[in-house]
């Protein structure tokens, strides 16, 4: 189930320092490799903004593979971040969309994040503030680096989003604590040599912390009407913490080269009633 990419969005470009590198650049127009200290980022706003209501946010942080390009790089690469944009979702969910693009490798297998991971944090927080975004409703989601990012974001700051949606990611089952108190949907191929394994030691975490794990397996080749229906029999458990997995060989189209790994989010992105999940969630 191949993704096209799409068109980018109409959106505003979003310029944030860490503060421990100095104050924010004035405009972001001409950035496109932003240095160590400062993200660039496409903010996307509901279509009908109305000042004087408070909106949910979606952060969406995208993959290594997109790295260093021009700000809309994560918006026309696939559907990670547009589809929480559609006006499909906007007319079930009103919401910010805020996606950020990395002039370098935020967080690598070695998972040492670089000065950009702070800064994404303080991206939120400034976006959030200025924009009178509900705090209360802050979702995360990305993939590969994104979803690893997010899982550390949780990690660390755990009071800041309310739900996350971890697409093929992982991160060191030894600090996962502190996602046993948190809203999780994570989806991931079984193919997926290190996402995979790697986030059924840190549900392994979840669970010896007494939090409950839905699990399933999915088909990747399933329709949108069976995974409808897949995603109703898992909410239908009501576990704070949801993980599903592709089934081993279904994710990859015949005579594809792709990875499961980068196919994972391919299908992940075309399935509505997680993103519906992630939106009813506050903190």
């Amino acid at each position: 189930m191949p993704i096209a990419a799409r068109p980018a969005p109409t959106f505003s470009p979003v310029l944030v320092t860490d503060p421990a590198f100095g104050p924010a650049p004035v405009a972001a127009s001409a950035v496109v490799a932003p240095p160590r200290d400062v993200v660039t980022a496409a903010a996307i706003e509901p279509p009908r903004n109305d000042r004087r209501k408070s909106y949910p946010m979606v952060l969406f942080m995208h993959d290594a593979s997109v790295v260093n390009v021009a700000t809309e790089g994560p918006l026309v690469q696939g559907l990670g971040a547009v589809c929480w944009a559609s006006p499909e979702d906007q007319a079930r969910h009103e919401s910010f969309v805020l996606a950020p693009e990395y002039g370098s490798v935020v967080i690598d297998d070695n998972y040492e994040p670089s000065t950009l991971f702070e800064a994404t944090a303080n991206l939120v927080r400034s976006v959030t503030e200025e924009s009178g975004i509900d705090p209360d409703r802050l979702y995360t989601t990305g993939q590969s680096m994104g979803a690893m990012m997010s899982l550390g974001l949780n990690i660390r700051y755990p009071e800041l989003f309310a739900a996350a949606f971890i697409v093929a990611g992982q991160w060191p089952a030894s600090q996962a604590v502190p996602l046993a108190e948190k809203k999780l949907w994570i989806l991931v191929s079984a193919d997926d040599t290190k996402a995979y394994p790697g986030e059924q030691a840190i549900t392994e975490v979840i669970r010896d912390q007494g939090t409950q794990v839905g699990t399933a397996l999915w088909d990747g080749r399933s329709t949108a009407a069976e995974f409808a229906a897949d995603v109703r029999s898992m909410t239908a458990q009501r576990t704070p913490v949801n993980f599903a997995a592709f089934e081993t060989g279904t994710v990859v189209p015949a005579g594809s080269t792709t990875s499961a790994h980068m196919a994972t989010w391919q299908v992940a992105c075309t399935i509505p009633g997680i993103r519906d999940w992630i939106m009813r969630q506050s903190r």
